[in-house]
């Protein structure tokens, strides 16, 4: 099924492996083939992952956008998992940390990058009641 993207001047977009860049105009075009697509927005970086749940964010989009490598990164996602366990986060995190894993296994790595970003805020949360 054909993907239809709208790009804002100046944005970069990760499709595949390549970095697209877009000008200084908007862009609409169409993604005809299966291929990993993410957002600028979308992306983080192992600089900027400073958390727990952030590195997974990393580990699961490494995933995505090298699925022939997929099962390179299986032992670093299943260490920090169990780091996760460790955080004290709500049972909602515990079941979305389930969830993420059955569409890790599953193949669906898009909707466990989704679900990747609630785990953060999770976290967040987790993270500033701790500190009060």
């Amino acid at each position: 099924m054909p993907l239809k993207l709208t790009l804002k001047p100046n944005e970069k977009i990760l499709i595949g492996t390549s970095v697209i860049a877009n000008g200084s105009a908007k862009t609409e075009f169409v993604v005809l083939n299966r291929v990993p697509v993410v957002r600028e927005k979308d992306i983080i970086t192992e600089e900027r992952a400073d958390t727990v749940a952030k590195k997974l964010y990393v580990t699961i989009l490494s995933m995505y956008i090298n699925p022939t490598r997929e099962k390179d990164y299986h032992g670093i996602y299943f260490v920090l998992m169990r780091q996760m366990i460790l955080v004290p986060v709500d049972v909602r995190a515990v079941d979305l940390m389930v969830e993420m894993s059955q569409h890790i296994l599953g193949g669906d790595h898009y909707r466990a990058l989704k679900m990747c970003r609630q785990l953060i805020k999770f976290e967040a949360e987790a993270l500033a009641n701790v500190k009060r």
